[in-house]
Protein backbone atom coordinates (compact mmCIF):
# COMPACT_ATOMS: atom_id res chain seq x y z
CA UNK A 1 0.00 0.00 0.00
CA UNK A 2 1.21 3.44 -0.61
CA UNK A 3 1.44 6.56 1.07
CA UNK A 4 -1.05 8.06 -0.58
CA UNK A 5 -3.55 5.62 0.09
CA UNK A 6 -3.14 6.25 4.33
CA UNK A 7 -3.45 9.66 3.70
CA UNK A 8 -7.36 11.19 2.74
CA UNK A 9 -6.64 14.82 3.37
CA UNK A 10 -10.07 16.38 2.29
CA UNK A 11 -9.31 20.13 1.92
CA UNK A 12 -11.33 22.72 -0.18
CA UNK A 13 -9.27 25.50 -1.76
CA UNK A 14 -10.16 28.47 1.44
CA UNK A 15 -8.79 25.91 3.07
CA UNK A 16 -5.21 25.00 1.03
CA UNK A 17 -4.99 28.92 0.86
CA UNK A 18 -5.26 29.19 4.36
CA UNK A 19 -2.95 26.60 4.87
CA UNK A 20 -0.11 28.10 2.89
CA UNK A 21 -0.55 31.52 3.77
CA UNK A 22 -0.29 30.72 7.69
CA UNK A 23 2.81 28.37 6.63
CA UNK A 24 4.52 31.78 4.49
CA UNK A 25 3.97 33.68 7.88
CA UNK A 26 5.67 31.71 10.03
CA UNK A 27 8.52 31.31 7.29
CA UNK A 28 8.69 34.80 7.33
CA UNK A 29 8.88 35.49 10.69
CA UNK A 30 11.49 32.61 11.45
CA UNK A 31 13.74 33.43 9.10
CA UNK A 32 13.20 37.21 9.13
CA UNK A 33 12.25 37.71 5.71
CA UNK A 34 10.67 41.09 5.53
CA UNK A 35 9.06 41.19 2.16
CA UNK A 36 7.70 37.73 2.86
CA UNK A 37 6.24 39.12 6.24
CA UNK A 38 4.63 41.72 4.10
CA UNK A 39 3.10 39.57 1.42
CA UNK A 40 2.20 36.84 3.98
CA UNK A 41 0.55 38.94 6.07
CA UNK A 42 -1.58 40.31 2.91
CA UNK A 43 -2.09 36.68 1.90
CA UNK A 44 -3.17 35.10 5.13
CA UNK A 45 -5.95 38.39 5.61
CA UNK A 46 -7.50 37.78 2.62
CA UNK A 47 -7.68 34.31 3.26
CA UNK A 48 -8.90 34.37 6.84
CA UNK A 49 -11.63 36.93 5.33
CA UNK A 50 -12.46 34.37 2.54
CA UNK A 51 -12.71 31.69 4.98
CA UNK A 52 -14.92 33.40 7.28
CA UNK A 53 -17.05 35.20 4.47
CA UNK A 54 -17.51 31.22 3.15
CA UNK A 55 -18.18 29.84 6.23
CA UNK A 56 -21.06 32.49 6.96
CA UNK A 57 -22.65 31.94 3.76
CA UNK A 58 -22.58 27.66 4.40
CA UNK A 59 -23.80 28.58 7.98
CA UNK A 60 -26.58 30.98 6.24
CA UNK A 61 -27.93 28.35 3.92
CA UNK A 62 -27.98 25.29 6.04
CA UNK A 63 -29.95 27.46 8.96
CA UNK A 64 -32.38 28.88 5.94
CA UNK A 65 -32.53 25.21 5.43
CA UNK A 66 -32.96 23.60 8.07
CA UNK A 67 -35.85 26.07 9.29
CA UNK A 68 -37.74 25.78 6.25
CA UNK A 69 -37.91 22.21 6.44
Amino acid sequence: MAIEDKFNINLNQNLWVLVVAYAALGAAEHWNLGHLLWLARIGATAATLSMVLTLLAYTWTYCKRKISG
